[in-house]
């Protein structure tokens, strides 16, 4: 390399090399802190750029050992006085070559060599260090120092770990379905090394050591000296998992709650089985692909997960079309987003009650009229923005299943595909946070009950398929969960629900009133209990999970093709669109997603049964039963004649109910309020409201409703 090159970049070098002697000399080495070590890597990070720049590989190699010896420092793998005399002497080596090189002297031995000598020595000593460090099974981290605590400095380091592991199993399950993908090792290698350096800087050295010995073998498997193989997948999940507990260990600590102790033995045992693995001379990554695979690669194999095209664009590391524009991020704790979500509502709540005051409406000015729908205007795109912020991809649960499903499937012995549309569907904060588990027991459920093994799927393919899928429709979202399995069998099902006295032997039951008995408590038809599913506990509290987001669940199967469930979800929990009605002086709200059609019968579309008049509404050739709201709350209303008053006609799994109220009123934006304990034993009621005349309207859940009337029958038969 040219001369004037080198003097080139020992002018570039200049300031890091000045920066770099001021951390030294101000550093009592016998006394180093950890959080020191940051004032000596920043200028070896800029020097490094540097040397990337002008592709100097042996300036490089040396830059990347000082890396790894403070790194090694950080974690306590060394001790700092020996690393940081390592450090001082490898920089002063390299400095010493840059400088003749610049001066155009010849370099021998070459530098690379100089690193060789010195890489052989610290591996002397690291591995003296391995012999006699004795990892125990379990820990406890050390408390975070008051310091990071009150800077925020840990918040910051929880949740940039929490989103790098998320990263990290998605992309290993993806490089683990195609090993060609070095820029999924080269991602998860980054992580794990950040989140080592930072580790260490905080005092955290348990974490750091995790991420250390992981990223040991990633750099392994960069050098083609490792193959990607089943026990290098198992030590990336099982660090993964291990690194989760560390973290969420110390957000108990944090909290000031009592954090439990950590097991970090399993990680070491399988970091032992990997590393007595074959690790050396190993055949590239591009030629071990076209490799057929092992009877044990095969039953390690991780279902295949068909993403869309947007998400595979990203996976590629495909740039994202340019905008012309960074936008800047700013970090929100989300117990503030919630209070501002909350004094939203208060404001919808208080504009309805002001345009609905009654001396406001006989002012008739114009001027008021117009500044009260600017006013509505601000306020209905206020309440939309907020939303917005608080609205999510549904990818990141879909991720978390994607390593549930490959875990599953070697646990089972069956071969999975996990097919995966909509991951980009945007659903609220609070939906999000509570709908992963009842996924998870439904995914569960279609690999142990619906998925037959491979010798019992007859001409179907040998590998099951589960496909989840989420997209909008208009003020809900829905997410179907389908398998190409056995499917339910209707008749095995009835006789469970008999003898279980769940149904009666008499009576016809559609298929879809026959697969509702699954979601009933302690209902299983597993043969086997395993440690998948089958212990008759789950299904019913899956049901209960949904039915708390103000959602619904149904199922749709067909015996030996498959089961489908669907829930249906709204978009967010906290304001619905309602239709508020009355009954007597009492004001009902029917959640808009409930509400089918609203209709004022004719004399003629009513009809009767067993002597009973009007109990049944003809619509569309179809007999709806008419559901008398103030019998089931005990109300006087203004109208029994059901020819004279609104039928809101609802649906209630496959069959239509039309509920009968006094009058139609309004319909308006509900901000839900939770009733508290008082009002749990009322049925049919999920919350209340404020509405714009002051009065209390109660939010009506139509299901609970319809199945509460129609039990106190069953009960009086």
């Amino acid at each position: 390399m040219e001369t004037i090159v080198f003097t080139d970049v020992l002018s570039e070098i200049e300031p890091f090399r000045e920066e770099l002697e001021a951390a030294l000399l101000n550093k009592d080495l016998r006394k180093c802190k950890l959080p020191d070590l940051n004032a000596i890597m920043q200028p070896m990070d800029g020097s490094l750029a540097i040397y990337q720049k002008h592709e100097l590989t042996d300036y490089i190699l040396g830059i990347e050992f000082i890396n790894e010896l403070l790194g090694s420092i950080a974690i306590e793998q060394i001790g700092h006085h020996a690393g940081l005399s390592y450090v001082l002497n490898t920089y002063e080596i390299i400095d010493e070559y840059l400088v003749k090189s610049a001066a155009g002297e010849e370099l021998s031995p070459t530098l690379g060599e100089n690193i060789v000598k010195i890489k052989e020595m610290f591996a002397g000593v690291t591995k003296a260090i391995n012999k006699t460090t004795d990892t125990p099974e379990e820990v406890m981290q050390d408390a975070p120092s008051g310091e990071v605590l009150e800077d925020g400095t840990i918040s910051d380091f929880i949740n940039e770990v929490n989103e790098g592991l998320e990263s990290v199993e998605e992309s290993v399950l993806d490089l683990e379905a195609d090993i060609t993908r070095e820029d999924l090792i080269n991602l998860v290698f980054r992580v794990m090394h950040t989140i080592k350096g930072t580790s260490g800087f905080l005092g955290m050295p348990t974490i750091g050591k995790i991420a250390h010995r992981t990223e040991d073998i990633l750099g392994e498997v960069r050098d083609k000296k490792r193959i990607l193989g089943p026990d290098v997948f198992n030590l990336l999940f099982k660090s993964i998992d291990t690194l989760k507990n560390l973290i969420e260990q110390i957000t108990t600590m944090v909290e000031g709650g009592s954090p439990a102790a950590v097991n970090v033995g399993d990680f070491y045992r399988v970091l032992d089985i990997c590393i007595d693995g074959e690790a050396v001379s190993a055949p590239p990554i591009a030629a071990i692909a076209s490799e057929p695979l092992t009877k044990e690669t095969e039953v390690a194999a991780a279902p295949e997960v068909t993403k869309t095209a947007t998400e595979t664009q990203k996976q590629k590391g495909s740039e994202p079309a340019k905008t012309g524009k960074i936008q800047e991020m700013l970090k929100v704790p989300a117990e503030k987003l919630d209070e501002l979500s909350g004094l939203v509502g208060e404001m919808v709540v208080a504009l309805s009650l002001l345009t609905q005051n009654p001396i406001i409406n006989e002012i008739g000015e114009r001027k008021v009229t117009s500044q009260l729908d600017h006013l509505d205007k601000i306020t209905e795109s206020l309440r939309d923005k907020v939303l917005g912020i608080r609205m999510f991809p549904i990818s990141t649960v879909f991720s978390k299943l994607s390593r549930q499903v490959r875990d599953l499937s070697v646990k089972s012995g069956k071969q999975i595909n996990l097919n995966l549309e909509g991951a980009d569907t945007l659903v609220d904060k609070s939906i999000i946070d509570n709908i992963y588990a009842p996924l998870m027991h439904l995914v569960r459920n279609s690999i142990d009950h619906g998925i037959e093994p491979p010798d019992e799927r007859g001409s179907k393919d040998k590998t099951g398929n589960v496909t989840i899928t989420a997209q909008h429709l208009g003020d809900s979202i829905s997410l179907s969960i389908a398998d190409d399995g056995k499917g339910l069998d209707a008749d095995k099902l009835l006789d469970k629900a008999i003898e279980k006295g769940l149904a009666k032997p008499d009576k016809d039951y559609t298929d879809k009133e026959i697969f509702n008995f699954i979601f009933m408590p302690g209902f299983s038809t597993a043969k086997k209990i395993t440690d998948i599913s089958g212990r008759g506990v789950g299904m019913d509290v899956v049901k209960k999970s949904v039915e708390q987001l103000r959602g619904k669940i149904t199922t749709e199967s067909e015996k030996g093709i498959g089961t489908t469930l669907i829930l249906k979800l709204p978009l967010t929990t906290s304001i619905i669109e309602g239709l508020v009605v009355s009954l007597e002086q009492s004001r009902f709200i029917f959640p808009i997603l409930d509400v089918n059609q609203t209709i004022t019968p004719e004399s003629g579309d009513l009809k009767g049964f067993q002597g009973k008049s009007n109990e049944f509404l003809l619509l569309q050739g179809e007999s709806v039963p008419i559901v008398k709201l103030y019998e089931l709350y005990e109300l006087e209303p203004k109208i029994t004649d059901p020819s004279k008053s609104v039928i809101i006609v609802v649906n209630v799994g496959t069959k239509k109910y039309g509920i009968m109220v006094d009058d139609l009123l309004h319909r308006q934006q509900i901000v839900i309020q939770n009733l508290g304990e008082r009002f749990s034993h009322v049925k049919g009621i999920s919350g209340g409201t404020i509405l714009g005349d002051g009065r209390v309207g109660l939010i009506l859940d139509p299901v609970s409703l319809i199945h509460e009337l129609y039990s106190k029958k069953e009960e009086q038969a």
